[in-house]
């Protein structure tokens, strides 16, 4: 048999085509893929899958459970790349099934493609794998394939059990066809334990069913929608949520006589017994539908692995849910609150704030938060927000970003598809794609109605579910902290089905005009392959390569290298602490180190594990609360008294302490007791600090007596006489207990990215260390950045790691830029220090290592960090390299400075014309558009604030590299300098003239030389 004679069945042909998408997206996503842990959710997932710990809720226990297995037996510094690979195969294999559910689709209308004649076979083949090669390229399913999140898998189970329903459909008139609607049911179960996400499918699986087996009738598709609806609640909540909660308290309503584990034995017999009565009574229908419950059932089954898990009481153990309650609790994402969907409060436009008197329907701005409150003042309407906001902001400009273009990598950037100027054409993440992509899609949903409305509205019910069904549910207020698309990848997904489709259908109408013409034909695919897939995969591939990206594992090893021994450190958020999760669980670096994570420490159960739990090397924290004092303390804010906090300080016993070896202390822990307090019992947790204790860099007798800082606290608005208010967070008041229950003992550090508000005006007591701040009882004058001790700093940037950070190749995002400024802080800190003890040499050398280490790109976060960078670099006589970076500074600050007066000219321009349309609807009486104006009019002014403040901003920032200009006898550039921005700005915004105005302006920056 030779190879022609093979091809010419379509099974075969059909089969090589899946395997081609499969190696395509398998090939470009391994060659993409992080080779170690990511920043956000990946590094968390990866630390527990592989030791199965507990994730934050609602937790992905079958993806722990398989990455486990993929990843227990390979090296520990493989660990974060082979579980990577998970997203990038369960991806690869999406994409696969595309390119199957395209073909399968373009089937039922045109059937079996081996009575097609040529021109039907190349546009059922290049359909499907237009669709496969389009979406393995668009941002969202490559972001989400090469990283250790639950969305790969998560769409891999969608698509699966998508291609299923339509392998039943093929096959719905053979006997025993209905194992595969068991099948997809027991697939739902399992990408339970994923994500559930998947479940929506549902409705795409019931509406195929519907329509090969029902006459479409308007009753009967109502009846069908009815019993789907309540298919998806019996599941989602019933089944998920309200039966672990009924097994919870069916104690209680039995007196005992029924126990969780006995309810559920009972649950499960019960189903048992319908499946076997059913069956014997030949109730078909019934029986399938217990079985596939029974199917679901298993597949969720999976969730024991959190309750079992939690009772040994792992390191990573989130929310606790070793109980039933509390397993209830973890499921229902209790600790995230939960936003009003039908009835609820509102914003009221009139009084500025939440409406609490009155329910109203469709509550969309329903936080109390000031500055959320203060972004739902620029709608007229709930309404309004919603589909300006939440469907146009949060849903279709990510759809947009996908198939029209993307114009940068900078958060709430907008879609761009090339046809215009943008000021972000430099960026990395500025991808145009000239709308082919979602040309191709809506053509093909037109075909596709025209052809198969019947499985075209299946496939609707899917991308509305998938994507506008969401954005109802989550009710999202403003200000997210990053970018949400990966959510809605199910919805872009769909839509690529009909970008496939629309290749058939253009290849269906060349047909008619050329006939079976194969150069045609060929000429037609190829070129729709290079202006679509192809092209997106130029324009993406540098902003998704994350093959040589270390940066979020470099961070976590300098953040717990910047610490002493046995330390306690405070962490802000996410990126902050889940990186550092992962290198202690997996990589076992520095366990000695207790990460703090400051936003879950205003939960009770976070509290406790840290009061009673140990962590590898690290002991328990200080913490003398009581359960009682926990819950109270966590349900509820109290106000709070301004007032001067006063810790003491005990030399003596600090003097003994860390003179005493640890392990005397803990071979004879009451002998040692006696020798430090005149307490009679023994004090376990200062015991435990004391074992964990590390000497300060200063000498005992030079540290003050006593800690005394003045506590504001966080602002709670005006009481009803005007006097301001202010309470503490419960992280507030937890670190004021550990730090004076320490006793000064174990070292305490706060990572130098939590807030300001977090810090409790600590600051003159901080020791900068690394990426660090040390809480040191040694009162100083310090800068923003705290004291530097230069030899403790150098020694912690020395030991730091930086693995391709200074690559021209590797591709960082605006998270990572604004992190890297971070850094860059560090260094310009320590250079100071070294420069106010007139070392000259040793401040250069530190300057230019971290400009080594990591250079200046061509697209920075922050560019006022380079300015000082460079003006330091002049003050310690590098004269060429302050050069050199100020005139790179320069090019793009200028860039910046020529947009931001096209946009203020422009806005200007809009608020003159809104006056006069004011004006006009005043002098008509019409005062509800009077109203609705003044507000679009003080939106735009705040806009035209904000770029005023941008301008300023850059004026100021460019009047620094003058200076280094002038002072470095460039006279003349310094000279062009001033006139090309009084140019640019009409004088409105002068740079000085000469050297001495332009060291006054230093001056008044405060960077005298």
């Amino acid at each position: 048999m030779n190879l022609s004679s093979i091809f010419a069945e379509h099974r075969l042909r059909n089969r090589f085509f899946a395997f081609i998408s499969f190696l395509y997206a398998f090939v470009i996503y391994s060659l993409s893929v992080a080779p170690t842990t990511s920043f956000w959710d990946p590094a968390e997932y990866i630390a527990t899958s592989h030791t199965l710990q507990i994730a934050h809720p609602p937790g992905s226990p079958f993806f722990a459970i398989f990455a486990r297995v993929v990843s227990m037996f390979i090296p520990a510094d493989y660990v974060a790349l082979s579980i990577n690979m998970i997203s990038v195969t369960a991806s690869a294999l999406t994409i696969m099934l595309l390119y199957l559910i395209v073909v399968h689709l373009v089937e039922e209308w045109r059937g079996s493609a081996d009575n097609m004649d040529f021109g039907d076979q190349i546009g059922l083949y290049g359909g499907g794998l237009f669709a496969a090669f389009t979406f393995t390229v668009t941002h969202t399913q490559w972001f989400n394939a090469v990283e250790a999140e639950m969305y790969a898998s998560s769409m891999f189970f969608t698509a699966l059990v998508v291609w299923m329903a339509l392998r039943w459909s093929a096959n719905h008139d053979r006997p025993y066809s209905e194992r595969w609607l068991i099948l997809i049911a027991y697939m739902f179960g399992i990408g339970i334990g994923v994500h559930l996400l998947n479940l929506l499918a549902l409705f795409f699986v019931a509406l195929i069913i519907y329509f090969k087996k029902r006459k479409f009738t308007i009753p009967s598709f109502l009846a069908m929608g009815g019993i789907t609806v309540i298919g998806f609640l019996a599941i989602y909540p019933v089944t998920i949520i309200h039966m672990p909660n009924i097994a919870g308290r069916i104690g209680n309503v039995t007196y005992g006589l029924i126990g969780p584990m006995t309810f559920i034995i009972l649950v499960i017999a019960a189903v048992v017994f319908g499946i076997y009565y059913t069956q014997k009574k030949g109730y078909r229908i019934a029986n399938m539908v217990l079985v596939a419950y029974s199917m679901i059932i298993i597949g969720y089954s999976s969730y024991a692995l959190i309750m079992i898990r939690s009772q040994a009481e792992p390191p990573i153990d989130q929310n606790d849910p070793s109980e039933v309650q509390a397993f209830v609790n973890y499921l229902n994402r209790d600790q995230y609150g939960t936003a009003p969907l039908l009835r609820g409060n509102t914003y009221d436009n009139q009084t500025e704030s939440i409406d609490r008197s009155t329910e109203t329907l469709f509550p969309r701005r329903h936080s109390s938060m000031p500055q959320h409150l203060e972004y739902y003042g620029n709608f007229n309407s709930d309404l309004a927000y919603f589909w300006q906001y939440q469907v146009n902001h949060m849903y279709l400009r990510y759809l947009n970003w996908n198939y029209i273009g993307r114009e940068a990598d900078i958060q709430d950037t907008g879609w761009y598809a090339g046809f215009s100027d943008t000021r972000h054409h430099n960026n990395p993440a500025n991808t145009p794609y000239f709308f082919l992509p979602f040309l191709f899609g809506l053509f093909g949903i037109l075909y596709h109605f025209k052809n198969d409305w019947k499985r075209a509205l299946s496939v609707t019910a899917l991308f509305f579910l998938t994507g506008l069904a969401i954005i109802f549910y989550l009710n999202q207020t403003p200000f997210e902290p990053r970018e949400r698309d990966y959510a809605y990848v199910g919805s872009f997904f769909a839509y690529a089905i009909w970008v496939g489709i629309g290749l058939t259908g253009i290849m269906e109408l060349v047909k008619q005009f050329v006939g079976n013409n194969k150069a045609v034909s060929y000429g037609i695919i190829a070129l729709s392959f290079v202006a679509v897939p192809f092209w997106m995969l130029y324009q993406n591939w540098y902003s998704h390569d994350r093959s040589d990206r270390y940066v979020p594992r470099d961070y976590a090893y300098n953040l717990l290298n910047s610490v002493e021994e046995n330390a306690i450190l405070f962490t802000n958020g996410d990126n902050d602490t889940f990186p550092l999760w992962y290198l202690q669980e997996v990589e076992g670096v520095r366990m000695d180190v207790r990460v703090v994570n400051l936003s879950l420490l205003n939960t009770e159960w976070y509290i406790k594990q840290l009061r009673d739990r140990s962590t590898h090397e690290a002991l328990p924290l200080p913490i003398r609360l009581t359960d009682e004092e926990i819950d109270q303390m966590t349900s509820q804010l109290e106000l709070h008294n301004p007032r001067e906090i006063v810790i003491p300080v005990d030399k003596q016993l600090l003097s003994t302490v860390f003179e005493t070896d640890s392990q005397q202390i803990e071979s004879d822990p009451e002998n040692f007791w006696q020798t430090v307090s005149t307490e009679s019992d023994v004090d376990q947790a200062l015991i435990n600090q004391m074992l964990m204790a590390t000497p300060y860099s200063l000498p005992v007798e030079e540290l003050d007596d006593e800690v005394r800082f003045y506590l504001e606290g966080r602002s709670a608005g005006r009481d009803q006489q005007g006097n301001m208010r202010y309470y503490l967070q419960t992280q507030d008041r937890i670190i004021l207990e550990l730090l004076q229950e320490n006793q000064w003992v174990r070292p305490i550090y706060f990572a130098n990215t939590v807030s300001r508000s977090g810090l409790l005006n600590l600051e003159p007591y901080f020791q900068f260390e690394g990426k660090a701040f040390r809480v040191m009882p040694k009162r100083r004058q310090v800068g923003a950045f705290g004291h530097v001790e230069p030899e403790v700093h150098a020694d912690r940037l020395g030991q730091f790691q930086f693995n391709g950070w200074n690559s021209p190749d590797v591709y960082f995002d605006e998270n990572i830029r604004r992190m890297l400024g971070n850094y860059r802080y560090g260094f310009t800190q320590l250079a100071d220090a070294y420069l106010e003890r007139g070392d000259t040499e040793s401040a250069a050398y530190w300057l230019k290592y971290g400009e080594d280490k990591i250079p200046f790109r061509n697209i920075e976060n922050d560019w006022t960090v380079a300015a000082l960078y460079a003006y330091r670099y002049m003050r310690v006589d590098e004269d060429e390299r302050a050069i050199d970076l100020a005139e790179f500074i320069q090019e793009r600050l200028m860039h910046d400075l020529r947009y931001d007066m096209r946009d203020l000219d422009r806005l200007e321009i809009r608020i003159e014309n809104l006056e006069e349309e004011i004006q006009r609807a005043r002098s008509q009486a019409n005062t509800g558009k009077a109203q609705s104006l003044n507000r679009e009019r003080q939106r735009l002014s705040q806009q035209r604030n904000n770029v005023i403040e941008d301008v300023s901003f850059t004026v100021s920032r460019l009047s620094i590299l003058q200076n280094i200009y002038f002072e470095t006898d460039r006279i003349e550039k310094a000279e062009e300098l001033s006139i090309e921005v009084n140019i640019m700005t009409d004088g409105r915004l002068p740079v000085p003239e000469s050297i001495e105005e332009s060291r006054e302006q230093i001056e008044r920056f405060g960077l005298g030389i």
